[in-house]
């Protein structure tokens, strides 16, 4: 390594050629460099002494290997190769160029940067074929969108992944990891075949150490990730970011992950059959731990802290201020996941005929507490057969997406006595006003700040444009030549637009709203040019690109709940009849008539739903919640009598006359459904634990004040 002076030299031009790199570029590839202290504590807990051969096959400007490498010298490891992938030619030529500075010239140490796609076989044959000890990343977490019409795009890149796995495995192992890449959801991000790929390339017995966002743990598309863990790896740590976070720009939380690979024999039997697990830790290290130069350089003294915190992590140490560090249950872990994959045709695959009908029992059983949601709940306490929500006949969706809010919601400015309102159209149409008729005009709630206002009765001014049953004069012509399906379907023809609406419909069929794409207009968007249907074998009648779908159930909900909450999650109860929601929000109603809307307001506005909320939900960089369906859908919750469903209604009807003493009768009517052997005062112990637990998982989760 060369000296000091030397060594922060090479550092800092590494960090000002990121600093440098295009915004838009660093946006489509996801290249958000890790840093060296993230990635030394990282690199200290994944390597052992026999860590000697190392991979970052997404290498950016090289933190990881650099990292690596320092964690090496520290620990006196004597790597012998150090290995990188970059897509990028100049950012793969920075990294070549700081191996080259930093331990090229060392004694035994080899090291190849490679340019071009981690995808690309050609690019996987020039590594080590029997893979690496330790394979250490942070791989690019671009969407999906982002991989269209690329020449790395999504077909080319699961294409690729499948051809290195047939080339690198063998046998029963090769088909397994042929089902997990052929499996993944095409919605996934890049970091999902990246994980995969990662996997892969990491020798049994060897380690993977990655550095993921939270939401590793709660998006449905990163599923499989978390089965490839259990199923190829020991997981031996999770580590945690608190805010303000390792990436201060970042809006999700920091985890990092370390598992040891499994032999081969080890990974063959399904994990319905699995009765041994690793016992993995999870730690939490909060601002206050970190100094300058180290994470943990508070927390640990001495010339190497990352070193010492992976010592202390690895031998269960005693407590440490700020640091917080517990058991991970892989067995709950693996229950939660079984629940959410049983109707996955590639985890069918995965597991196999015999564990087919492990699952579907598993299914029967009563639903897995997800660990962060056991961790707000009283200990010691016994718990009845919980469901989860998506096995009842509570649903759970997201509010209305029209495809091109800027066109379709407008402002309700004056409704006249003649049948027409006055409205304000978006800024795209520099606040146009011009009037409708009052029939095309649905309310909308819209924003998380028209809740109040909406709670004391108030309809929010944002309208949506429901033109289902208008056209435009020069579409009237088509409509008439399909009259007789009108007929045959019991519609009734639609009305020719008034003037001023159809001037505004015309002026938005030729308005491009990206400056960059000047041709794209807006019944080109991709959610809006599926509103055109033209009669044939699917449709009898035509649509039109103004024309949204029929709204349902997910948009006219009995309740909702926003989908970034800065606060602890609350429901909001709709009107009746309902008025739409947004897709800012997520959506509850329920089929059949066992629930009504107070019925479910009651349940949710709980002490037990809102402690859910919190523990299933995805926490932000700046301290929000992110609460999606998905979170909601795997919410268990007790199973609850006729009577009980009547007794709730009542008390969310009290509730939402501002009755807040029933909140407590809730409160002590569904933890009796949940802890059934508990009496009323260990119930109302059991509701204010909650409520404490709850309170500081909220705190925690806020962004520290300056």
């Amino acid at each position: 390594m060369p000296a000091s002076d030397a060594l922060a030299e090479i550092r800092t031009a590494a960090r000002l050629f990121e600093e440098n790199l295009p915004p838009a570029q660093r946006k489509r590839l996801g290249q958000f460099f890790t840093g060296l202290p993230l990635g030394k504590l990282l690199a200290h807990l994944a390597l052992d002494d026999e860590n000697v051969t190392i991979l970052d096959p997404m290498a950016g400007n090289g933190d990881l290997l650099d990292a690596a490498a320092s964690a090496a010298q520290e620990r006196g490891i004597a790597a012998t190769q150090l290995d990188g992938i970059e897509v990028d030619n100049a950012t793969a030529a920075c990294c070549r160029q700081r191996a080259a500075d930093l331990w090229g010239r060392s004694a035994g140490v080899k090291s190849a940067v490679i340019a071009g796609s981690a995808f690309d076989p050609a690019v996987i044959r020039q590594l080590r074929p029997e893979g690496y000890d330790l394979v250490i990343t942070n791989p690019p977490y671009v969407r999906y969108q982002s991989q269209k019409g690329d020449k790395h795009g999504s077909a080319a890149i699961r294409e690729g992944l499948c051809s290195i796995i047939e080339e690198r495995t063998s046998g029963a192992e090769s088909k397994l990891w042929q089902i997990l890449a052929a499996g993944y959801s095409g919605l996934a991000d890049l970091s999902v075949p990246s994980w995969i790929l990662s996997a892969v390339l990491t020798r049994p017995g060897g380690r993977l150490a990655i550095v993921a966002p939270a939401t590793w743990r709660s998006r449905d598309y990163a599923d499989i990730v978390r089965y490839l863990l259990l199923r190829f790896f020991a997981l031996e740590f999770i580590v945690d970011d608190t805010q303000p976070g390792w990436f201060s720009d970042a809006l999700v939380r920091t985890n990092l992950i370390v598992a040891r690979r499994l032999t081969d024999d080890e990974a063959a039997a399904p994990l319905a059959e699995r009765t041994s697990w690793a016992n993995p830790r999870w730690l939490q290290i909060a601002p206050p731990a970190a100094n300058a130069e180290s994470l943990v350089g508070l927390a640990f003294s001495g010339m190497h802290p990352d070193a010492a915190f992976a010592s202390w992590a690895r031998a269960g140490g005693s407590a440490v201020p700020n640091i917080d560090n517990r058991p991970f249950a892989l067995t709950e872990e693996w229950k939660t996941l079984a629940q959410r994959l049983q109707g996955k045709a590639w985890f069918q695959k995965a597991e196999g005929t015999t564990s087919r009908a492990a699952a579907r029992a598993q299914g029967r059983a009563a639903a897995a507490v997800p660990e962060p949601l056991q961790a707000l709940l009283p200990s010691g306490s016994t718990l009845a057969g919980l469901q989860t929500l998506a096995e009842g006949p509570i649903k759970v969706s997201q509010g209305l997406r029209t495809g091109c809010n800027r066109f379709f919601y407008v402002t309700m400015l004056a409704e006249h006595s003649d049948g027409t309102a006055t409205i304000e159209a978006s800024e795209s149409f520099q606040r146009l006003r011009f009037k409708v008729p009052q029939e095309v005009l649905r309310p909308v709630l819209h924003r998380q700040t028209d809740i109040p206002g909406f709670a004391r009765g108030q309809i929010p001014s944002a309208r949506v444009l429901e033109l289902s049953n208008w056209v435009l004069p020069e579409d009237r012509e088509t409509v008439l030549k399909h009259e007789s399906a009108y007929r045959a379907g019991r519609k009734t023809l639609p009305r020719q637009m008034p003037e001023e609406l159809a001037a505004f419909v015309r002026r938005a069929s030729r308005l491009a709203l990206d400056p960059a794409e000047p041709s794209r207009f807006i019944p080109d968007l991709s959610a809006v040019r599926t509103n055109v249907k033209r009669p044939g074998i699917a449709h009898r009648i035509p649509g039109f690109w103004y024309m949204l779908p029929a709204f349902s159930a997910r948009h006219l909900p009995s309740i909702f709940v926003p989908r970034i909450n800065h606060g602890i999650a609350a429901v909001s109860l709709n009107t009746l009849p309902p008025i739409l929601i947004d897709a800012n929000f997520s959506t509850l109603w329920a089929d059949g008539t066992r629930w009504t809307n107070h019925g479910l307001y009651g349940l949710f506005s709980s002490v037990w739903c809102r402690a859910s909320m919190e523990a299933l939900g995805t926490p932000l960089g700046g301290g929000a919640l992110k609460l999606e369906a998905t979170h909601i859908r795997q919410m268990p919750v007790p199973v609850f009598s006729d009577a009980d469903c009547q007794k709730l209604g009542s008390l969310g009807q009290r509730l939402a006359s501002s009755d807040y003493a029933s909140l407590a009768d809730i409160d002590q009517l569904v933890l009796a459904a949940a802890f059934p052997s508990a009496n009323k005062s260990e119930l109302t112990n059991y509701a204010r634990h909650i409520y404490e637990r709850l309170d500081a998982s909220c705190s925690a989760r806020q962004r520290i004040a300056s």
